[in-house]
């Protein structure tokens, strides 16, 4: 895409707006949005109070047209808490919804848990976030944007702004590959008149799109019956569909764009009709609903003893679709019988075809054919396996660029070849748009691909473009599927998740001996070697190589470490990082952490792998002694094995620094290391890398691995108990905890926060250390959001997944959040009750400027609403004495600002008297808290978290 999707050189282009030029949007979507058959069916926009948002320090103006919703402020973070403050009042027309639901569909909305379910992880998982820029300069709309509707965006934003097409130029973004088309378009609403450039970038709160099956009932044993009784829901809305911004503002009569899915077996699947559907692109939902729909084609054909080819041919209305099934099957040899299983490796082989018909703006549509066939072969014993060959055929009405050369078969055989090994291994995505088009990464040698095409009759060749693919997915799972029995319904794949569905599908009883055997043996021996008082020293090495760790390796063990807070433990306050001499105050006494820089004498300059990765996983030193838990090598044994060789690479080419740190003295029986060796037989039993769950999402996966390994997030958010070990049973995990004198909150369904944590909430906190419905990190959490900054977005977003299938957040309760936020500032605000209380005076004097919703300036950094702080809102008041007594001197991120404290402005009876004030006017359906004086005497005395 150039300046447009005409040639606009002779424009113009400002610069690429950047500071004081750019202001940042939010955009507030309806709690409930449908778009079907070019009529918007979601909620209405009745009424909105923008005084709390314009109150927010940075806020620059409300931005509403029709249901279109927005806040503009110099700052993200600004904009976005704002949006969280705005009080809008919606109607949902439930009636009309219902009414626009085709009657054959009816059975779909009825039906309480799906038959099967399957997902496909878009690219938007794994790459940075879209996003757009847009400013109008004289009479030109600029738009700064990556999109794969280049064409329908122009028309929209002609309508919208009721510019000329020539004085309209969008600019693709180089290197962003996410798709940006709604978020053009709301910048484009945002910037209307405006001098500034407007920013918006997408929130991803839903990046697996999930198609579920419903089969009804039938007693006909026949194909077409199990066909005509199945229905399919969607997660998201349609793919080819206007902007989400247009359909709000209220446009009419504009062209959808975009592929759509022909199936002659399945019925179209249609959007959840219960709440909010998410938004994903065009190309991303063909690709999850062919994959989906190919696979249960499969699964249906297997249930019935159907050969899958046969079966497609019979069903096939198109006679393109048909000769392009056949030809690809003569290729593949489809019809010879696959060899027969030789011990644990089997061969299994699949096919799958797809069908779309994609609409362009001002050009006829066009329709694609695309079938596979790949041959597979699965070692069941360890799970893995290998794709032996592919055999691809595409038709197409779109001819070939005559301008450019076209492709040559064998460039073309490699790039789909690499593209289809990289689904088996989650590759879609890293550094691309999740398609053949996008960048690959070699994957060693090289496959058997053949390709099958037609001859155009004008002799010129056909247009080979992303339709190609979209039916490899679906033929992958159904070639392992028939070698392996293993329905594999999450894409795309990972081997982990083949050699875990295989081994939960084990049934022979011999095998379950000897797998149970098998763990008897390992667990006893792993008992033997826990339980020794002692262990052996593994000898120090004379000089670590360090040649041998790559640049890549070395930036990867950077991650796990932030990941990990290496430094922040490791580091006394003052000194230099990783050097060791932190005191970490327990329940047992005063434990300082060890130098872990490569210095050979103080340090781990002599360490091995093999010693570091024992310590790492067992809690022992290289000189055999045991390491007090308070290092958390329970969680640390979960991280993977490529993982913790990379950290071992990075911490060994780091500046060595020579640093004696003070010794650990901890009164008896606390003393005697050895005991150590008790307490792991009890509560450290399982030192092996985390294993993933195969019956939850790639993303998922991600999220719970860094949750529980290199975050060790329940060493502070999980109650522990006498011994110091966290309490065992799913109430307990991540049911909140105490660290550094810091109450760490609950995480689980026991979270005491007002306004419930949606995965969208929990990733801007954990990326900026900020959100506006509970409150900024402060203490501890400080410096772990400071390091989370520096990880990929993907890993934040994959961590806040995670978290949130902890205590998950109905779409019908996340409609009332807004409301809830409102109605509590209301509550607040109008509280007469706690204004003769003594602490009015003091708030007023102490907190009112920053935090008092009744008004107050403007001034720098977050203004964090007391109403929703979660801190107020605790069964402990302990995290908000600290911050009272301590301020927020070190902001996890600059742009929060700092807070002062009141140590030395205030005595224990006034400290005692604001927090009085504060819960029982921002939290009165909580009970007053007790023993304030003795707490707030005993944290005066501590010197506070930086």
């Amino acid at each position: 895409m150039s300046h447009s999707v005409q040639d606009r050189s002779r424009a113009q282009w400002p610069d690429l707006p950047e500071g004081t030029r750019l202001l940042h949007g939010a955009v507030v979507r309806p709690p409930y949005w449908l778009y079907e058959n070019g009529q918007y069916l979601g909620a209405e926009l009745q009424s909105v109070d923008q005084q709390a948002a314009l109150q927010v320090p940075g806020v620059v103006a409300c931005v509403h047209m029709g249901n279109f919703l927005g806040v503009l402020a110099v700052q993200a973070e600004q904009a976005q808490q704002g949006a969280a403050l705005l009080d809008a009042r919606w109607a949902t027309p439930v009636a009309a919804n219902q009414a626009a639901l085709p009657a054959d569909e009816a059975i779909a909305t009825t039906l309480s848990a799906p038959d099967q379910r399957y997902e496909w992880q878009s690219a938007a998982e794994h790459q940075e976030t879209a996003w757009a820029r847009a400013c109008y300069h004289g009479k030109q709309l600029y738009v700064w944007a990556h999109t794969q509707r280049p064409a329908a965006l122009l028309i929209e934003l002609q309508a919208l702004s009721g510019l000329p097409s020539e004085q309209i130029h969008l600019q693709d973004i180089a290197g962003n590959q996410a798709d940006a088309y709604d978020c053009a378009m709301d910048a484009a609403v945002m910037a209307f008149g405006r001098p500034q450039a407007v920013q918006v970038r997408a929130s991803h709160s839903e990046v697996t799109i999930g198609l579920s099956v419903y089969k009804g009932s039938t007693e006909r044993n026949d194909l077409n019956a199990y066909l005509r009784a199945t229905r399919w829901q969607l997660n998201t809305l349609s793919g080819a569909r206007p902007s989400l911004a247009a359909i709000l503002c209220g446009q009419q009569d504009l062209p959808s764009s975009g592929p759509t899915v022909k199936s002659d077996y399945f019925s179209a699947p249609t959007p959840n009709y219960d709440g909010a559907a998410a938004s994903s692109d065009p190309n991303s939902l063909a690709q999850a609903t062919v994959f989906a729909q190919e696979s249960q084609f499969d699964q249906d054909c297997h249930s019935l003893g159907l050969d899958p080819l046969e079966a497609r041919l019979e069903h096939v209305s198109s006679p393109q679709g048909r000769e392009l099934l056949q030809r690809v099957a003569e290729q593949s040899d489809w019809s010879e019988p696959l060899p027969t299983h030789q011990g644990p490796l089997r061969k299994g082989r699949g096919l799958a075809y797809s069908h779309i018909v994609e609409n362009v703006p001002g050009q006829a549509a066009r329709e694609q054919w695309s079938a596979w066939a790949v041959d597979v072969s699965v070692d069941t014993r360890q799970g893995t396996l290998s794709i032996d060959k592919l055999t691809i055929g595409h038709d197409s009405t779109e001819l070939g660029n005559p301008e450019q050369a076209p492709e040559s078969a064998p460039a073309l055989a490699d790039r789909l070849g690499r593209w289809a090994q990289q689904l088996l291994n989650n590759g879609v995505g890293k550094g691309g748009e999740g398609s053949s088009d996008s960048p690959v990464q070699e994957t060693g040698d090289k496959l058997a691909v053949q390709l099958v095409k037609r001859e155009s009759a004008v002799g010129q060749p056909l247009a080979w473009n992303q339709g190609v693919e979209l039916p490899a997915a679906a033929a992958i799972a159904n070639a392992i599927f028939n070698a392996s029995g293993i329905r594999l319904t999450s894409a795309p794949f990972s081997e982990q998740s083949l050699a875990l569905g295989y081994q939960s599908d084990k049934t022979a009883s011999n095998k379950k001996r000897k797998a149970w055997w098998g763990a008897l043996a390992a667990v006893a021996t792993g008992t033997v070697l826990s339980a020794l008082p002692w262990r052996p020293a593994i000898a120090p090495v004379g000089q670590v190589d360090t040649s041998i760790f790559s640049e890549l390796a070395i930036e990867r063990g950077r991650l796990v470490a932030i990941a990990g807070d290496c430094m922040v433990c490791h580091t006394a306050e003052g000194g230099t990082p990783n050097a060791g001499g932190l005191g970490l105050d327990t329940p047992f006494g005063t434990i300082y952490t060890t130098n872990i820089t490569p210095d050979k004498e103080t340090g781990i300059g002599s360490w091995s792998y093999k010693a570091f990765e024992r310590a790492m996983r067992e809690g022992i030193h290289q000189d055999g002694r045991h390491l007090y838990p308070a290092f958390p090598y329970t969680a640390f044994a979960k991280i993977s094995d490529e993982d913790m060789q990379s950290l071992y690479a990075y911490l060994m080419t780091q500046e060595p620094v020579k640093s004696e740190v003070p010794e650990t003295k901890l009164p008896f029986p606390m003393n005697m290391r050895p005991l150590v060796a008790g307490w792991n037989l009890l509560f450290h039993r399982d030192p092996n890398a985390y294993v993933p769950d195969p019956t939850q999402t790639v993303q998922w996966n991600r999220g719970a691995y860094l949750v529980n390994s290199s975050g060790h997030c329940a060493a502070c958010h999980s109650p522990r108990n006498m011994l110091g070990a966290e309490k065992g049973g799913k109430a307990n995990f991540l049911a909140g905890g105490f660290a550094d004198n810091w109450e760490a909150p609950a995480l689980n369904s026991l979270s005491k926060a007002p306004i419930p944590w949606t995965e969208q909430e929990l990733y801007q906190y954990l990326r900026t250390g900020y959100s506006p419905r509970h409150g900024v990190a402060a203490g501890p959490m400080g410096p772990v959001v400071a390091g989370l900054a520096e990880l990929p977005e993907s890993d934040v977003r994959a961590m806040a997944h995670y978290l949130s299938s902890l205590n998950p957040v109905e779409s019908k309760q996340e409609q009332t959040h807004a409301a809830q936020a409102a109605r509590l500032e209301q509550d607040s605000r109008s509280n007469k009750d706690v204004m003769v209380m003594p602490g009015e005076n003091l708030f007023n004097g102490a907190c009112a400027v920053c935090h008092d919703p009744r008004g107050g300036p403007v001034l720098f950094g977050a203004r964090p609403s007391l109403a929703l702080n979660s801190n107020l809102h605790s069964e402990h008041p302990d995290n908000t004495i600290q911050v009272l007594m301590h301020g927020i001197t070190r902001p996890a991120q600059p742009t929060l600002g700092s807070m002062p404290g009141f140590k030395n402005s205030m005595n224990d009876e006034q400290m005692e008297d604001l927090l009085n004030y504060m819960r029982a006017r921002f939290a009165p359906d909580k009970p007053a808290w007790t023993g304030l004086k003795d707490k707030i005497a005993t944290i005066r005395e501590q010197k506070g978290h930086l």
